[in-house]
């Protein structure tokens, strides 16, 4: 119950223009590692080297504990054989925390499975696993480039299902290599699954991000976005009136979405470097997964985010960002906290911005600083060292 609490003091909180005094949402990129191939996505063609490692991230953890809301990403979260003691760091020294979660491509069910266990065993708060599945068998297949992928996701899906401790959910992104398939992907996991109900999908948009994904540039993101806003708009109608907190947060998100879709800009103030931030692994802050703006890292600063938190830059590009001086996105990792700290609807003023997509109702363009990025960190990175 205090965890919760504290948590919604600093939802409360976050809906003043003050930025909060740290962070009470996490999205943690523990590895870069990836044993799928996805064609919307390029971290897998990177090899990287020096990631933290577990003491260091128990160090992390240790002087940066007042999350409230992590996010666990990769990658594959599950290539770290050291992945339940990163979750275990997080609960031990993190005594408000209320909400974990990670994705995962399911593929080692195995490992998945036992690991999902222990983490249980751990008591952790509200816990969530979303399993990645971009369309039927062969849609996903070929859209995530690993042959017998769909089959392996869907047998940790239905494990993970069964166990108590965990809510567990599948995660779809739209492109243009799958817009149109929400339907045949939902009608192929209910044959194996007769429970499944539209609130077990979540559905999502591709994006670009060149410190994250590696992707810009390619062409299987968005080209008809009618069609895409279309399909999250029958997905969304497909849900039904939302009924409780979480569900509302999931149609307002799907809403906003679509007003993304059509004019490419943010839809309300985004809440990076206000009320949440990104880590890589490698200890890099950045205000989220998709803006390319270094800021840090903790190796430099003793793995104490609050003082990267009350840097000049930070504060700085937060400013930017809060005047949608940013490449405009609408990820669920950055969205669900700007709604929580939009509660009253008082931070959708907007300095007037073109949209990514090419609309615009000003000429006046996002001001997109150069990336804080050291020739050494990129190669280290990549594995070119």
């Amino acid at each position: 119950m205090k965890s919760y609490l504290s948590l919604a003091r600093n939802i409360l909180a976050s809906n003043r223009k003050q930025r909060l005094s740290f962070p009470y949402k996490l999205t943690f990129c523990v590895t870069y590692w990836c044993n799928y191939k996805c064609k919307t996505c390029n971290i897998w063609q990177r090899k990287p080297k020096d990631e933290l490692t577990i003491d260091e991230i128990r160090d992390f953890f240790r002087r940066s504990d007042r999350f409230n809301w992590i996010d666990f990403t990769g990658g594959e979260v599950w290539l770290r054989k050291d992945f339940v003691e990163i979750v275990e760091a997080a609960i031990r020294y993190c005594p408000n925390l209320a909400m974990l979660h990670f994705p995962t491509n399911g593929y080692l069910s195995d490992r998945i499975v036992e690991g999902v266990k222990e983490i249980i065993k751990l008591r952790p708060p509200k816990f969530i696993v979303t399993i990645s599945t971009d369309g039927d068998e062969a849609v996903n297949d070929y859209v995530r480039g690993k042959e017998g992928g769909w089959r392996r996701q869907i047998e940790t899906y239905k494990q993970l299902h069964a166990m108590s401790g965990v809510e567990v959910v599948l995660g779809m992104t739209l492109s243009s290599l799958n817009v149109n398939e929400y339907g045949k992907a939902f009608a192929a996991v209910k044959q194996e699954c007769p429970w499944l109900k539209p609130s077990d999908f979540h559905l999502n948009v591709a994006h670009e991000s060149a410190h994250y994904y590696g992707n810009q540039g390619t062409d299987v993101l968005i080209k008809d976005r009618r069609a895409v806003i279309e399909q999250v708009r029958r997905y969304r109608d497909s849900r039904g009136v939302p009924t409780h907190p979480v569900a509302l947060i999931e149609w307002l998100y799907l809403r906003n979405a679509e007003q993304y879709l059509d004019t490419g800009r943010t839809p309300m103030r985004c809440h990076a470097l206000h009320s949440s931030c990104f880590v890589d692994s490698w200890g890099d802050v950045y205000p989220c997964g998709m803006y390319d703006a270094r800021l840090a890292s903790l190796r430099e600063h003793e793995y104490d985010l609050e003082r990267i938190w009350n840097l000049p830059v930070t504060k700085k590009t937060q400013a930017e960002i809060w005047d949608y001086k940013c490449p405009q996105c609408w990820t669920p990792c950055e969205a669900n906290q700007s709604i929580f700290g939009n509660l009253f609807g008082q931070h959708t003023t907007r300095v007037p911005v073109s949209g990514k997509f090419g609309k615009s109702k000003s000429p006046l363009e996002p001001v997109i600083p150069a990336p804080l990025r050291l020739t050494q960190i990129e190669r280290r990175k990549t594995g070119d060292v």
